[in-house]
């Protein structure tokens, strides 16, 4: 599977091919060799990132062909299970909440608001917590966003309460983003979560962190470490797809980075270059296999 999707993506062979051999994995199969195809629809997904309707189309087609696997492991640990079992279920609830599979979400949606009145361990195990959390933050509305600012705000535990705000920073919706974006140059947040909170916003919307990062330069500046600035700012960058964020990423570069420091600007610079090149030139035979199997 892997060897397969890297040599479709590199153009060395049919993009769609390694579709073929998710097609034919049954559901009997290891749960390792399940979770390296849940990560091979995931990576391909990803790739559709900023084309709305392409990536719905390929996560139709992904959802269909996960939630078989979801509902084989279940939400429930059994008893004596293998481990790899567990990882595979964490797995696929963080991918199918990351497509926003309407059962995932709902599951999910239901476990954290059990877990606000009965109590976090009967509606979220500890193996699940986190990953239950990042699904409901990624898709939260604005009073779910609000209810789980207040909960950061009150938390006294350090290692939850930087959980916590780095959750208010996932949202795929971009005016929550835009908050989240905000709230990191508050003091609020502390100072090693301001940073990490920006970070996480780029993600999910990697020009919107940047822009947001280069209009408040200085506020940036003052809450990372100096020999960490020649990374931060292109790997804010380095998810994108834009060919305009190339122009943005040089001329940042060219402006606050000595030619012997832009070795992580470059490196971004390349990833979208790539980004950019397997859209134009690799998808386009993956839509073409999708077509195949629906039409």
């Amino acid at each position: 599977l892997a060897d397969s999707q890297s040599l479709g993506m590199a153009g060395l062979q049919d993009p769609a091919g390694f579709l073929e051999l998710i097609k034919a994995t049954p559901l009997s199969a290891d749960p390792q060799v399940l979770g390296k195809l849940a990560s091979a629809l995931s990576g391909l997904y990803e790739q559709y990132a900023g084309d709305p309707a392409r990536q719905q189309a390929f996560g139709r087609y992904a959802m269909a062909r996960l939630a078989p696997m979801m509902a084989q492991a279940g939400w429930e640990a059994r008893a004596g299970e293998a481990s790899s079992v567990a990882t595979l279920r964490e797995r696929l609830i963080a991918i199918l909440g990351d497509m926003g599979e309407p059962g995932v979400l709902a599951e999910a949606r239901r476990r954290y608001a059990a877990s606000e009145q009965a109590g976090e361990q009967a509606a979220m195990p500890a193996p699940l917590r986190r990953t239950i959390l990042g699904v409901v933050a990624q898709h939260a509305d604005a009073a779910t966003w609000e209810q789980l600012h207040a909960r950061a705000q009150q938390e006294k535990t350090p290692l939850v309460k930087n959980q916590l705000y780095d959750l208010l920073a996932s949202s795929d919706d971009t005016a929550l983003a835009q908050r989240a974006l905000a709230l990191a140059l508050t003091e609020e947040p502390g100072v090693t979560n301001s940073p990490a909170m920006i970070s996480r916003v780029s993600r999910t919307h990697p020009e919107l962190a940047f822009d947001f990062a280069l209009a408040h330069l200085e506020q940036v500046n003052a809450r990372i470490d100096a020999s960490s600035r020649s990374r931060y700012f292109p790997r804010l960058a380095a998810g994108s797809a834009q060919p305009q964020m190339i122009a943005k990423l040089e001329a940042y570069a060219q402006a606050n980075l000595p030619a012997g420091a832009r070795g992580d600007a470059d490196s971004s610079v390349a990833g979208i270059k790539y980004r950019i090149k397997v859209r134009a030139e690799r998808l386009p035979a993956v839509d073409a296999w999708l077509a195949r199997q629906t039409g």
